[in-house]
């Protein structure tokens, strides 16, 4: 097929894909309006999953009819003018491409009014088509979004059910309403109210989102230097979760997803929460926006620092102070180092980084054993490593913990049959909570967009496909579901026996080892060390 432009409408709808993949991520969008729009109230009603009726209504400063006009246009926006403007972008939207690609897969009303004018303005647009009339209207906006999808039938093949799509949404405005306590928030989904939140303290807010218990136990984590401040709140150690679920960050306030900067929260919290138990957090980082790109991922549920170790160690610090009053305990003190036959070598806190490098060169590594093992010298004798067991557990802690993720760019293509179509859809979710993110391209095309960092250097296509074909094995619930990809993508990922290691390679394994929960076993249980005391091998070669 020769080169040739494609037509505006294909333009529009590809676009419109890399904003808007379901709707909740309506909802976010239309949220990130109100809030640029100054608005101290934002309401928001789902019906039918959002794919019935999405309506978010705000009391900011409305629009001019000419305004409201314009806006469903692509491209426009009144954030930015020029390109210096991307540099010191302090609003949530600014691309002006959203509501342009709402109204490319859903109809849209827009019902607007800015303050000072005497007449509202009614706008409805479907496609290209785009009219617009005088209406009766309060000082503020309201959009409301029909039939989503409804044009598009494969992307509503790979939305999950209607319950979980709802839960997507109250997620979606949760995060919002823990972001800015001073906008009041009001979510209805199906006629019910699910989210009631006034305007109020940041503390307050917590409680009217995750519940007055959670709220009062949480302790206020404040650190400021120079242009960069980190504040929120953190929970004390007598509160936890077993996954990271309960970890919000924001950049300047928007929302963003990073697993560095849960480790960096979490690892001040070593010897004082037991393994596999994570805090919960609001953790508000506001730093100069010329330091931020905002722009790495097609939804800016991502970004990138340009000073890194200054913002993660800042989090770190910040938590770190704001548990000073919590000592660890020595209940946790030997969590991680239990499984080790090292003695008490890791038994003051395996997961502590600095623990690790003031000790680890204790754990000497001396050479690769047939490509399949790695000799370490321990403090009283000799450790074997299975480099493929043990690489396979630091990966599966990662995966299962939250690896960050990785955009690929350009997206892998990945093709399909069709059994192999109604597995991914199946374990679609699965998938998204590692980190892997997988869209329709038309047909039985598809393309790879994300990958967890850990697994960011693996064939894309490959992976998905073999993970597909580990989830047509045997049925199970969603969480076991979730264990044994998560199982699957740490093996294909780790080292193989048979691949030669550099001695540099094998020693950062170790130290990664070092830092994970349980060093013993590989996550099918096959143990990934063993270990000879001195006094065995002085047994042995008859010197006792």
């Amino acid at each position: 097929m020769p080169v040739q432009i494609l037509d505006p409408e294909i333009q529009q709808r590809i676009a419109a894909g890399e904003v808007i993949d379901r709707p909740a991520s309506v909802v976010k969008e239309l949220i990130e309006n109100a809030i640029d729009a100054g608005a101290r109230a934002i309401s928001v009603e789902v019906r039918d999953g959002g794919l019935g009726l999405i309506r978010v209504s705000d009391d900011g400063c409305g629009m001019t009819r000419a305004d409201a006009a314009l806006a469903p246009a692509r491209f426009s926006t009144s954030k930015i003018s020029a390109l210096p403007d991307l540099e010191q972008i302090r609003t949530l939207g600014f691309r002006g491409e959203a509501l342009n690609s709402i109204v490319a897969v859903a109809e849209v009303e827009l019902l607007t009014r800015a303050e000072g004018e005497l007449e509202g303005t009614h706008v409805c647009a479907t496609g290209a088509q785009i009219e617009v009339a005088p209406a009766a209207s309060p000082v503020g906006t309201s959009v409301t979004v029909s039939g989503l999808f409804a044009r598009i039938p494969a992307r509503r093949r790979f939305l999950k059910s209607r319950t979980r799509e709802s839960e997507l949404i109250q997620q979606a405005a949760a995060r919002y309403a823990l972001a800015y306590p001073q906008t009041a928030f009001r979510l209805v989904v199906d006629g019910r109210e699910r989210l009631v939140a006034p305007r109020g303290s940041a503390l307050a807010r917590i409680g009217a989102v995750w519940g007055r218990d959670v709220a009062g136990e949480m302790t206020a984590v404040a650190w400021q230097a120079l242009d960069l401040r980190v504040q929120g709140y953190v929970s004390r150690p007598a509160i936890a979760r077993s996954r990271r679920s309960g970890q919000t960050f924001f950049v300047n306030g928007r929302p963003v997803r990073s697993g560095l900067l849960a480790v960096m929260v979490e690892r001040p919290y070593s010897g004082r929460l037991p393994p596999g138990r994570h805090p919960l957090c609001v953790i508000q980082i506001e730093v100069d926006p010329r330091y931020v790109d905002v722009n790495v991922h097609p939804q800016k549920a991502e970004v990138r620092f340009s000073q890194e170790r200054a913002i993660y160690g800042a989090v770190s610090s910040a938590v770190r102070e704001a548990l000073n009053e919590f000592p660890p305990s020595t209940q946790w003190a030997g969590a991680t180092g239990a499984g080790w036959p090292f003695g008490g070598l890791f038994s003051t806190g395996a997961v502590h980084e600095a623990a690790v490098d003031y000790q680890i060169g204790e754990l000497r590594v001396l050479a690769q054993l047939h490509n399949l093992y790695i000799l370490t010298q321990t403090v009283d004798g000799l450790a074997i490593i299975d480099q493929h067991a043990a690489h396979e557990q630091v990966l599966f802690e990662r995966l299962a913990q939250g690896d960050e993720r990785v955009s690929l760019s350009p997206p892998a293509p990945l093709g399909l049959l069709p059994r192999e179509i109604e597995a991914l859809e199946r374990i679609a979710p699965a998938l998204d909570e590692l980190g892997i993110e997988v869209e329709p391209f038309g047909g039985p095309n598809f393309v790879v967009r994300t990958l967890p960092a850990s697994l960011q250097e693996q064939d894309a296509a490959g992976l998905v496909t073999a993970l597909i074909e580990e989830s047509q094995r045997r049925q199970g619930s969603p969480d076991e579901l979730r264990d044994r990809l998560t199982m699957k993508a740490a093996c294909l990922g780790a080292v193989k026996a048979g691949d030669r290691l550099s001695i540099e390679q094998m020693q950062r394994l170790v130290q990664d080892l070092a830092r994970v929960w349980s060093p013993a076993t590989c996550p099918h249980g096959r143990p990934a060390l063993a270990a000879i005391t001195l006094e065995e091998l002085d047994r042995r070669f008859g010197r006792s």
